[in-house]
């Protein structure tokens, strides 16, 4: 006979991530004690001392929304929150002289990893341009740090509508301006836009390019590019991506390989991650990572997968986690649920009509009411990602089957909808909810346009996206990025995510109080960025203000 399965409130999902509560005690500024080192390089990389953050106003994104003024840092973890007295070791006190501090932020759902396929030096930094102007200066700004001749490239993840009030991209005069010595290739998903250098050395290469730089097609151009990619370039791409990920405060990317033998760009099912794990061997790469991989087709496939990766194995910093975000489905789908079920593996799946989802919570349902005698979705910490057309009723079910929901706002980029519905997912949901942008192709790597979005309902081009019903406060959609639940998306609630006593070390300090809309106005959201990061107790970046 089989067990009966308990339903969750979301708090009971969250289980030790919501006991890990912090107190308010004993906020006052720290005094310098015989305990205290000042060495120069503390919490740097490799340097082995302890950080005592103090003066500041620290927002633990937890339940009570609890503010704080200090936090002790050791081994990676945060070891007091509230007070750092009677540390009684050596470390450095970073005096952050009121500055905000928040939760380093995590993406649930992004291509970080295939950002590694990037031809020409990625300029991905166009994502925080707004203005025509600004991109100008964001493309000589790079084109300074790299050899005259090579290729500037920013091939999606932006749109021309962001750059207002022209809403339209740099045109080829403009591109020379900023960058004559570097051929310039600028483009959505679809056409795009080149400099004078740039139209003429892609016409070299046979990709069709409009006198007056406009590119018809950016795939053709990606492709032609892509012959000169190699594993050199791939690291230093996904370098050059972890750090501009890192200046924003974005510290976990939860990694999806994407779709298997797809177009241009995706990842190779055997060779794909070869650059991303140099890196990680040689201990490079300082943004955390968890990834799943897919199998859209054949559960024989999958059951190999399951087999031979070992799940949720890895060091705190990397790590495999699961299945996403694809798994086999139509008739194949009990097949591939069992798979899953029966080797423990977490899954997250590509879902975005309401027709869909509901497809998917059937076949949830189904392989619940036929399989007592393994896990449960929320033991096995299921969830569905994106679920642009989730409705109300969906959300019921979802609680009822205890399936996470990953609401992403890869709307802002280039739809015009008011989906997913933030607000009334947060109002109904008893699972753990958590966000991503999709990033970094049909939305962008930085998670302040998700902010953005959620908080103010408006899309890339500054409008109102539908009705604007979407719309949380700003404290929830920082919560939903960096909140102790996002830690559940990879069976980690009670260590990733959130600022309390055991959980990961890892925080941004911001260059303004994003809470505070006098200090920051809504549009100025997206431009947010951090002026000094810190992931697993150890600083990553450092504008050199704090």
């Amino acid at each position: 006979m089989g067990t009966r399965r308990r339903r969750l409130s979301r708090r009971g999902f969250l289980g030790a991530a919501g006991a890990a509560g912090v107190t308010a005690a004993g906020l006052g500024i720290a005094t310098a004690t015989a305990g205290a080192a000042s060495a120069a390089g503390a919490g740097r990389v490799g340097s082995g001392i302890d950080l005592a953050l103090v003066n500041g106003r620290i927002h633990t994104l937890d339940d009570q929304d609890t503010v704080v003024s200090q936090v002790l840092i050791r081994d990676g973890r945060i070891a007091q929150v509230g007070s750092i007295g009677g540390a009684g070791q050596r470390y450095e006190i970073v005096n952050l002289r009121g500055r905000t501090v928040v939760p380093g932020l995590i993406d649930n759902h992004v291509h970080f990893i295939r950002i590694g396929q990037a031809v020409g030096h990625d300029v991905r930094a166009l994502e925080t341009a707004f203005s025509v102007e600004a991109a100008q200066q964001v493309v000589a700004a790079t084109a300074a740090t790299v050899a005259p001749g090579e290729f500037l490239t920013a091939l999606a993840g932006i749109a021309p509508r962001q750059f207002g009030p022209e809403g339209r991209f740099p045109n080829r005069a403009e591109l020379d301006e900023a960058a004559p010595e570097h051929p310039v290739v600028i483009a959505t998903t679809g056409a795009g836009q080149t400099n004078t250098l740039g139209r003429d050395r892609l016409r070299e290469l046979g990709v069709t390019v409009l006198d007056d730089g406009t590119l018809p097609n950016q795939l053709n151009a990606y492709t032609a590019l892509a012959a000169f990619i190699t594993q050199e370039t791939k690291r230093r791409e996904l370098l050059r991506a972890a750090d501009y990920a890192l200046s924003l405060g974005l510290t976990t990317c939860m990694d999806d390989h994407g779709s298997a033998g797809g177009p241009p760009g995706t990842l190779d099912r055997v060779t794909g991650h070869d650059h991303y794990l140099d890196l990680v061997r040689a201990g490079t790469l300082h943004v955390r990572t968890r990834c799943r991989f897919p199998e859209q087709n054949d559960p024989a496939v999958l059951q190999e997968i399951v087999n031979h990766r070992w799940r949720e194995f890895g060091s705190d910093l990397h790590q495999m986690s699961g299945i996403g975000e694809w798994a086999p489905r139509g008739a194949n789908y009990q097949a591939s649920l069992r798979i899953m079920a029966e080797r423990g593996f977490l899954y997250h799946q590509h879902l975005i009509s309401t027709q869909e989802i509901q497809a998917h919570l059937d076949a949830i349902r189904q392989f619940v009411t036929s399989r007592p005698d393994l896990p449960s979705p929320a033991e096995l910490h299921w969830s569905l990602g994106h679920i642009s057309g989730l409705t109300e009723a969906q959300v019921h079910e979802a609680n009822e089957l205890g399936v996470g929901l990953a609401p992403h706002g890869w709307q802002y980029l280039t739809g015009n909808s008011a989906t997913p519905n933030f607000r009334m997912i947060l109002d109904l949901a008893e699972v753990p909810v958590g966000t991503g942008l999709d990033g970094a192709r049909v939305a962008p790597l930085n998670p302040w346009a998700g902010v953005y979005f959620m908080a103010t309902g408006r899309h890339s081009g500054g409008q109102i996206a539908g009705d604007g019903s979407h719309v949380v406060s700003r404290t929830e959609a920082m919560r939903l990025y960096a909140g102790p639940q996002q830690g559940w998306f990879s069976k980690e609630e009670d260590r990733l995510g959130g600022i309390g006593a055991g959980r990961f070390a890892d925080l941004a300090v911001l260059k303004a109080d994003v809470f505070d809309p006098r200090a920051v106005p809504d549009a100025a959201i997206r431009e947010m960025s951090s002026v000094l990061t810190i992931v697993g107790g150890r600083v990553v970046h450092d504008a050199g203000i704090v």
